[in-house]
């Protein structure tokens, strides 16, 4: 964080509690700022503590040193517990001679059966897939329809997406992954986000984002991308202030210096950005010139492309 919302190192109050003893989270007092001196990851499955370097403890936003309210750890517990990540989370400290306190946060990941096929599908203009509650009065013969129906529900989305650019090369090393694993578990799907995230980042596509898996226990990993859909071109003349004005310039005479890959149905690449700002430079119209993606918020997960100009004097 910036200067100034770092808390001073002597802004916290004393546990006040003898030293090497456990308190649960809920024993806390509401209107103290512990200071936590370390954390703990336990894995459950594992039975042994985590290595720093785990991917993992990125999603932890809490810190070493940091202070912290009762509110502030309980809200990270809850955001741990809903990120789909863990079936189990629990958070717990451990009282320190000087008042501080150790955190142990211990968790069970989230497993699921094998998989050995894989498959990417873009969602990028079907809106994300909401999940359904399940009524818990629901019979037996009720519940065994009802996950039916998602699964046909399911079926349908996959059928409906489109192809996707990841290249088969990718493909291949993902069904590798899952070949050596055994169980799919929360830390192979991010494994997997990570590999395929990367291959479009690499590639130019600066917009694409795995948002789900979806078709875990049934042998196959769909993994949903969007990958940065440009819904809408919008180009915009600057006066000096850097308020929107009517332009000078003809639109069809920027327009013409488009690499087609910015314009709508066309996914969303740094390097048409970059190739379109050294075509509108060339023309020699302009002071300056910003091409940028932006989302759409009325397509979830689309893009529009904003190019802004400053006409020379």
């Amino acid at each position: 964080g910036a200067m100034g919302d770092e808390p001073k190192s002597e802004d916290w109050d004393s546990h006040e509690l003898p030293a090497d003893i456990t308190v649960l989270l809920g024993r806390l007092s509401g209107f103290k700022k512990y200071k936590i001196s370390d954390i703990l990851f336990f894995d459950r499955n594992k039975k042994s503590k985590v290595e720093t370097q785990d991917s993992f403890l990125d999603m932890v936003s809490l810190k070493p040193g940091g202070v912290y309210t009762k509110a502030q750890l309980q809200k990270e517990l809850e955001s741990l517990a809903t990120c789909g990540m863990f079936e189990k989370v629990d958070m717990e400290g451990k009282t320190n001679a000087d008042g501080s306190l150790g955190l142990t946060i211990s968790f069970a990941e989230s497993m699921w059966e094998r998989a050995d096929r894989f498959r990417c599908i873009n969602v990028g203009l079907m809106g994300q897939s909401k999940p359904v509650e399940m009524d818990p009065d629901m019979s037996e013969k009720e519940k065994i329809e009802f996950f039916r129906r998602q699964e046909r529900e399911y079926k349908r989305r996959i059928s409906s997406a489109r192809p996707c650019l990841l290249p088969t090369s990718v493909h291949e090393e993902i069904k590798d992954m899952l070949a050596e694993q055994g169980r799919v578990s929360a830390r192979l799907l991010q494994k997997i986000r990570d590999r395929v995230q990367s291959w479009y980042h690499e590639e130019g596509y600066a917009c694409a984002q795995v948002v789900n898996f979806g078709n875990l226990n049934t042998r196959e990993v769909v993994c949903e991308v969007v990958e940065g859909d440009i819904t809408k071109l919008s180009i915009q003349y600057l006066d000096k202030l850097g308020n929107v004005v009517e332009g000078n310039t003809e639109g069809p005479v920027v327009q013409r210096e488009l690499p087609k890959q910015l314009l709508p149905g066309h996914t969303f690449n740094i390097e048409a950005g970059k190739q379109a700002l050294r075509n509108i430079n060339s023309l020699a119209l302009f002071s300056n010139i910003e091409v940028n993606p932006r989302p759409d918020e009325m397509n979830e997960g689309s893009i529009i492309v904003e190019i802004k100009l400053k006409e020379l004097e």
